[in-house]
């Protein structure tokens, strides 16, 4: 079977960062391969901390795995950028085990590491990413009559913090982009953790807009699973961390919306535990 390596994806999540392909087969979305959790977040000082990671075969396939760590930053386009290592980057103070290993199919791996920094770590936010990659199966022989299988590569986010943390983030407010419908936050980051917007938008026909304080129980609440009359769509914010020392604008991607008349667009989060509403009235 033909095997290639699929182009890097950067793909920031809900809690991480994750990167991942699809199978070019007869495997069906979602991916093959799953990880959790997909994003860790510790506390650590002068004390070892242990912490574990599970990968997940959904393939048909035995599988080989490589595991790496890397210290990382996010580049103006938002997208992971490596880092050499240095005496103060959370890569070089673990130690991960197993380093490689084969997976079955329908089978799980735990994978465990310890953070043991030789130095008193800094006060704020350390990062490093441990890649899991695919690697071909010895032995397996090349088919030309075999489809092509697109070989992972997933990446876990891990956040590690020192004592003491300063959150200090600012966002003048919220922008809309008709043409483009996208709503974009400009993010101010003057802390030493990573910020992130949470929260929610919604879609309305004007003439239903229930106003911030019921929409919530459409959302979140008990009734979130009884959609109101006028409610178009909902969907959460884009939720790219914003990095210390970073101004960044975190865009997120509105569904089209189909047919003439009048919308309400109602965006609500928080921004290190500051609330933030606002509402864009929209016409086609």
């Amino acid at each position: 079977m033909k095997k290639l390596h699929a182009p890097f994806l950067g793909i920031l999540i809900l809690f991480g960062i994750l990167t991942s392909t699809a199978k070019a087969e007869e495997e069906p979305p979602p991916g093959q391969i799953g990880v959790a959790p997909s994003m860790l977040e510790l506390s650590i000082g002068s004390k070892p901390v242990n912490e574990s990671l599970r990968l997940f075969n959904l393939k048909k396939t035995t599988t080989k795995v490589n595991v790496e760590v890397y210290n990382w930053t996010l580049d103006e386009n938002n997208e992971v950028k490596l880092l050499p290592p240095d005496e103060q980057s959370l890569d070089q103070w673990m130690l991960i085990n197993p380093m490689s290993f084969t997976l079955e199919p329908g089978k799980s791996q735990v994978v465990r590491f310890s953070v043991r920094p030789p130095v008193k770590p800094a006060p704020g936010e350390h990062r490093a990413i441990i890649y899991f990659t695919e690697e071909p199966v010895e032995g397996e022989a090349e088919q030309e009559d075999k489809p092509v299988e697109i070989l992972f590569k997933l990446g876990v986010g891990i956040y590690a913090y020192a004592d003491e943390i300063q959150r200090a983030s600012s966002m003048p407010a919220f922008r809309f982009d008709n043409k483009a419908l996208t709503i974009k936050a400009p993010i101010t980051n003057n802390g030493n953790v990573h910020t992130r917007l949470k929260g929610t938008y919604s879609i309305w026909k004007k003439a239903y807009f229930p106003g911030f304080n019921d929409i919530d129980k459409y959302l979140t609440g008990d009734d979130r699973e009884k959609a109101p009359e006028g409610l178009i769509a909902t969907g959460q914010l884009n939720q790219t961390p914003v990095l210390p020392g970073n101004t960044r604008t975190i865009v997120t991607q509105l569904p089209e919306l189909k047919g003439p008349g009048s919308y309400v667009i109602a965006v609500s989060g928080t921004l290190d535990e500051k609330k933030i509403e606002k509402t864009f009235a929209v016409s086609r």
